[in-house]
């Protein structure tokens, strides 16, 4: 091998590494970093992996399926409005995560933190040259280094397991397999950081960097969930382990922090001028979700379920049922037109929330199945239009 072939082999392998960090990072957000909790607390083991293969496939699935950089661009710029509001609602996700679990563990300094972090990533994602690299690696730097430190000194792993008389039966993981499936192979498509790294490597690098980034780092920052499930499962007081608190914060916001910044990041680069509209609507979901987080933490329950959990899992169905209602009827073909989307939404809805609010888990497998059944009934000439 000459000089420059020996080179161009390490700017190739050096890409698909930083690749790699930048897309683990930015799907370790908010679900990866609590449902396990709440899997571990109802079905145990078991329920993370039945929740984690599908995500890692769908995610893996697509860095190999996109032929190339056109036929990335092309889907973004024929599906742009939901592409925004994929990351609008992502960075709305996070501001009530932040609002409601970040600030109990962090304390009344989250706010200040969150800002700092956010601000730094901003500036760093700004730089020329391979910012998305030093942001990303930075914070699996960080994460390493803090759940070594919770580690070292015995307080992790501390993993949850299922409260007897009330987690749900073993059978309830086969009830969610359909619904873990639709979300997880359709929403990568409409992530604009996955089609950001897409964009950027040749089709053999982005199966390489989709493959390590999400069958091998990916699934590191679950089980890193895991370990630290036991802590959350109850109400964390974090006057009572302060360090620990310190641990879990850092975590938490790092990650949350970097995803933020990542999709603003991509809305600025596909979204172009930003109507008023969009930017309102935006604006009242981001500071609805805030006050949700910080007025109704703990203020009723609901089934079992106290308020802060309910509405986390409320938000779970804009990944469950609403994103992945347009990608599979808007996106893969044949196209099925927008009122059938809106219709069959309305109709699944009530039966998500069975299943995840009243924690009825057949109802998932229904609504799934619904969702799935509807590209196959012909267009009315009322619905086509």
């Amino acid at each position: 091998m000459d000089e420059s072939s020996s080179t161009n082999s390490l700017s190739s392998a050096g890409r698909v590494a930083g690749w790699s960090v930048y897309l683990a990072m930015s799907w370790t957000w908010c679900i990866g970093m609590y449902l396990p909790v709440i899997l571990m607390r109802e079905l145990g083991i078991w329920g993370v992996i039945a929740f984690a293969i599908p995500n890692i496939v769908g995610a893996v699935a697509m860095g190999w399926a996109l032929r190339d950089r056109r036929q990335s661009e092309q889907i973004v710029g024929q599906n742009h409005a939901a592409v925004i509001w994929f990351s609008l609602i992502t960075i709305v996700f996070h501001a009530y995560f932040a609002a409601w679990l970040i600030r109990a563990i962090a304390g009344p300094n989250a706010g200040p933190a969150l800002a700092a972090c956010f601000f730094l990533f901003w500036l760093i994602l700004h730089w020329r040259r391979g910012g998305q690299f030093l942001a990303a690696s930075l914070v699996l730097g960080v994460s390493a280094a803090v759940m070594a430190w919770g580690f070292s000194r015995g307080e992790l792993p501390y993993v949850a397991q299922p409260l007897p008389g009330a987690s749900l039966p073993p059978i309830s993981n086969l009830w969610l397999a359909p619904a873990w499936m639709l979300g997880f192979l359709c929403c990568p498509w409409l992530d604009p950081t996955f089609h950001a790294a897409r964009q950027a490597m040749r089709r053999s690098e982005s199966r390489a960097a989709f493959t390590l980034g999400f069958a091998v780092i990916f699934p590191a920052m679950l089980l890193i969930t895991v370990a630290y499930s036991g802590w959350l499962v109850a109400a964390f007081d974090r006057s009572r382990y302060p360090q620990l608190a310190i641990i879990l914060a850092t975590y938490l916001i790092v990650q949350s922090c970097l995803t933020v910044a990542l999709h603003a990041q991509q809305i600025a680069r596909i979204g172009g001028k930003i109507r008023l509209r969009r930017f309102l609507g935006f604006s009242a979901l981001l500071v609805v979700a805030v006050l949700l987080g910080v007025l109704l933490p703990n203020r009723f329950t609901y089934n079992g379920i106290a308020s802060g959990e309910l509405i986390y899992r409320v938000l779970l169905g804009f990944y469950g049922l609403i994103f992945p209602a347009y990608i599979w009827l808007r996106m893969v073909r044949p196209h099925r037109s927008m009122p059938r989307v809106v219709v069959v939404i309305v109709i699944a809805a009530p039966l998500y929330w069975l299943a995840f609010a009243n924690e009825q888990m057949i109802f998932a497998t229904v609504g799934a199945a619904l969702i799935v059944l509807a590209k196959f009934l012909p267009e009315t000439q009322a619905t086509a239009g």
